[in-house]
């Protein structure tokens, strides 16, 4: 056994270090950067810290208590579908093991799937280069080192979910390769589908490159065109089976995208250069990324020296076929051309330009440099004199370009041009030394080798990532643990099915990682009804995001937001120990004081809305017609309250109000405040505008104010504290200022930030609460009597009292919703362009909801039909062969 162990270990050294090394040195790095399990900081950072850590929480949440939020889940937004958000963001099988790190101990989990895919894209690629012979074993770690450590690598480390590609896409030109050359194979198929299925971006760029790939080898090994035809079949052919095995995920994403993503593709192309292309010579420095680059930055190319020098040398290489080159060096051109052209750059992109993470598929365009390098280091890593010279002359334009133009590049530095310097240097010498048949020579230029190119790798990485600030474990786990100990109190007190609102948050996407339905979600796949809706109700919205903010005492009880976490200040914190875990308030909501306290916890309370109706109830047949301004949340919410009632259109709950004083300091004066642009009167002193007013009743005051009241154009203060809100929204939001203040001075504060301020939609308005609480209760008797068996299986009795009533919901409206009343299905109709609704009849009635995945069924029949085929393709050559 000791013996088998030793051999297998002597055989399979090279692809264990191929995967070890890329791991210990990105380990030695996180150590010293202090992440945790190894100090206070984490690895979260952007979107990881923001977003996708608590997709990783709903993932645990989902595998281990509730599966049926693979299908639909309440914690998104206000409800929403889930399997395409899972094919973009959960279906990696490295996410399995989250399920081993519950808690704040997540990200420890993080670091270990990050590490595993570093070293596993470096044992991926060693594996392809060594089963297709071409480089000795012993120096496949160098090139799995520059792979699995390429700077598309390093600048998308927190893009945990796209690292799959880097890991997968060697195994499937393995796959492939391996296919041509038997006509036959699983694997190729097999690694295709499942770079698909577990993330179908990233898939859609691998099979854009299959096909330039593909192209090149053929023409590389062009034997006969009836070989061609035969190999073009075969390409085609399990391609299009891997897609049908992926078709059980892929089809209802599909139909999911058309209403999320699909509805932003760009539709107007411009065939322009997106920038000067020699730019982007600079990204092939060690360390060329930072912070700036993320947004709207340049492709991330960086390969190493070794790899760089071995790619140019590949057209100068006489030992590689001629045609070869020539058809490398077209793909090479597309390639290129892809990262500065609009139209091809959108190509790559789907259709649509990226927001943050430009150039994502130039993973690709590494992994084509790296190849081409490997294959021309077949023979050796010497070089003649001549091509030395070449290099050298290619490599200082280089460097000379990028320092010319480091004014303007802001990730060049003297620093970086330094170490390119001095690594592409010590590169080059050892090209130009000859060990010959000299063993000894040859194994001193190997150890050379296997110092630089580790050591170069190592460096771009601390240099990239040490321009990056990340979140500590204390400001991860402090809101964590307080969000999971709201959670559980709040099942607590009410185990039934309704949403909950938030005054203070960690991320928009909270109700994910902690089972609530919040309101709130972050996610790239957001149907575009939802901050449409956000919009027009006055909170805010963009085209990935919704926030669940800006509540008013009418939008939270039709949404039915029965329960509400705040955060308490520093000062009312009893504990001394937690004091300096105070919460940060996301938004301020003087009318929950009014409402009853259900828990006093250590750092937060948690309050219950009295008028909250459910996810359905009845309402009046108006609300199937409802007309609404656009970007008047006023106009927005009384229409809805009086259709919903049968209410006459001239009824109205909030009232405009005037203050009782204005101060104006350092800008011009105005009488009408709406729509006034304020400018400085002295550029370098500080402006604001002093907004005074005295409530005459206990009711709740609200002020509204459109996007030139940004949190970057404006502060803004009540009495001496901020005046919290979510700083960032494109439609005119309201916010709750005063409630139960009677007699009592507000004062709001606005200080400029900008030479100018715009009082975009400024207007202050007092609610009736009798009038209004009168209208939600009349709601509230008739809501429907929701039991959730499961999130995509409601049912429930309601009481439907009246003539030309319908059955109106907050569900967001999909097709995948079946609704059955009395156990008969009705048809579904979209009220108020985002919810569904359906006909209903006086009495009452037992009304059931089920959510299916459009296009689910029929791409599980598509999945089972691809596996069958390709299960017998291969049985039947088996038997070929056998006979």
């Amino acid at each position: 056994m000791k013996i088998k162990l030793k051999t297998y270990l002597k055989q399979h050294a090279a692809l264990s270090l191929s995967f070890w090394l890329p791991v210990l040195l990105m380990l030695g790095y996180f150590v010293y950067r202090k992440m945790y399990p190894f100090g206070g900081e984490t690895l979260l950072t952007v979107d990881l810290g923001q977003q996708y850590v608590d997709f990783f929480a709903f993932l645990r949440q989902t595998l281990l208590h509730d599966p049926t939020n693979f299908f639909y889940t309440f914690n998104k937004a206000i409800g929403g579908e889930m399997l395409g958000e899972f094919s973009y963001y959960l279906l990696s099988p490295f996410n399995l093991i989250f399920l081993f790190f519950p808690g704040k101990s997540i990200t420890a989990g993080v670091m270990l799937v990050t590490l595993l895919k570093y070293g596993l894209a470096g044992y991926t690629f060693a594996r392809l280069l060594h089963q297709q012979r071409i480089l000795s074993d012993k120096v496949l770690p160098l090139f799995a080192t520059s792979y699995s450590l390429m700077g598309w690598m390093i600048a998308n480390q927190l893009n945990l979910l796209w690292l799959d590609a880097v890991v997968f896409l060697p195994l499937i030109i393995n796959g492939l390769l391996n296919l041509l050359k038997k006509k036959h194979g699983l694997a190729y198929s097999f690694w295709l589908a499942l770079i698909m299925i577990s993330n179908y971006y990233m898939g859609y760029m691998i099979a854009i490159f299959l096909i330039l790939f593909f192209i090149w080898h053929e023409t590389d090994q062009f034997a006969s065109f009836k070989q061609f035809g035969k190999n073009v079949w075969l390409f085609i052919s399990r391609s299009l089976l891997a897609a049908g095995l992926a078709c059980l995920v892929l089809l209802p994403t599909l139909t999911s995208l058309q209403t999320s993503k699909g509805e932003y593709t760009t539709t107007m192309i411009h065939a322009k250069i997106e920038y000067p292309p020699l730019q982007m010579v600079t990204k092939l420095l060690l360390g060329a990324f930072n912070f700036k680059q993320m947004p709207s930055g340049l492709p991330n190319i960086f390969v190493g020296s070794l790899a760089l020098c071995g790619f140019l040398l590949y057209f100068f290489n006489g030992q590689i076929k001629r045609r070869s080159r020539i058809s490398a060096g077209i793909v090479t051109a597309f390639l290129l051309l892809s990262l500065c052209f609009e139209p091809l750059d959108l190509f790559w992109h789907g259709m649509q330009f990226p927001v943050w993470y430009p150039y994502r598929f130039s993973f690709v365009v590494c992994f084509w440099l790296i190849y081409l390098a490997a294959l021309n280091y077949r023979h050796g890593f010497s070089t003649t004199a001549l091509k030395v010279v070449l290099l050298t002359a290619v490599e200082g334009g280089i460097i000379y370009y990028s320092w010319k133009h480091m004014q303007k590049l802001t990730f060049i530095s003297k620093e970086t041009l330094t170490c390119s310097v001095l690594f592409t240097a010590a590169t080059l010498v050892l090209l130009l030394i000859d060990p010959g048949t000299n063993k000894t020579s040859q194994k001193q230029k190997l150890a050379l080798l296997f110092l630089l190119v580790p050591a170069e790798m190592l460096t771009n990485a601390a240099l990239s990532l040490n321009n990056i600030s990340y979140l500590s474990q204390k400001e991860y786990s402090h809101p964590t643990a307080a969000l999971a100990q709201d959670s559980q109190a709040v099942h607590q007190i009410d185990p039934g099915f309704y949403r909950t609102g938030q005054t203070y948050s960690r991320t928009k996407n909270d109700g994910l990682a902690h089972n609530l339905n919040t309101g709130s979600y972050f996610s790239s796949a957001l149907e575009k009804t939802i901050p449409d809706f956000y919009g027009q109700i006055g909170n805010p919205d963009g085209d990935n995001y919704v926030t669940y903010s800006n509540g008013t005492l009418i939008t939270d009880s039709l949404l039915g937001m029965k329960y509400f976490m705040s955060p308490k200040d520093s000062s009312e914190i009893l504990q001394p120990k937690l004091q300096n875990q105070a919460l940060t308030p996301l938004t301020i909501k003087p009318e929950l004081t009014s409402d009853p306290l259900r828990k006093d916890l250590p750092l937060t309370r948690i309050y219950q809305n009295p008028w909250a109706t459910t996810v359905g109830y009845s309402a009046n047949s108006l609300l199937k017609n409802s007309k609404f301004g656009f970007n008047d949340p006023v106009g927005y919410q009384t229409t809805w309250l009086n259709d919903a009632t049968g209410t006459w259109s001239t009824t109205k709950y909030f009232h405009a109000q005037n203050f009782n004083e204005v101060v104006f300091q350092n800008t011009n004066r105005t009488v009408n405040l709406t729509g006034a642009m304020l400018k400085k009167k002295k550029s370098k002193a500080m402006a604001q505008v002093i907004f005074k007013f005295t409530p005459k009743t206990n009711d709740p005051y609200y002020l509204t104010f459109g996007p030139g009241m940004e949190e970057a154009k404006v502060e803004t203060f009540t009495g001496s504290h901020p005046l919290y809100h979510y700083g960032t929204f494109r439609h005119t939001v309201i916010l709750n200022v005063a409630d139960h203040s009677k007699d009592n001075e507000v004062t709001l504060t606005a200080r400029f930030k900008k030479n100018s301020l715009f009082l975009d939609n400024f207007v202050l308005y007092r609610l009736d609460r009798k009038l209004a609480t009168q209208k939600l209760h009349q709601l509230q008797q008739h809501s429907w009597q929701v039991k959730k068996v499961n999130n995509r299986h409601l049912t429930g009795k309601i009481n439907v009292n009246g003539p030309n009533q319908i059955f109106a919901t907050t569900i967001p409206y999909s097709k995948g919703w079946k609704v059955k009343i009395d156990g008969e299905t009705v048809p579904t109709f979209k009220l108020q362009n985002t919810f569904v609704g359906a006909d209903i009849t006086n009495g009452t009635h037992t009304v059931t909801m089920k959510f299916t995945p459009p296009g689910f069924y029929v791409g599980l029949i598509i999945s089972i039909f691809s596996l069958t085929t390709l299960v017998l393709l291969e049985a039947k050559f088996r038997q070929h062969r056998h006979h």
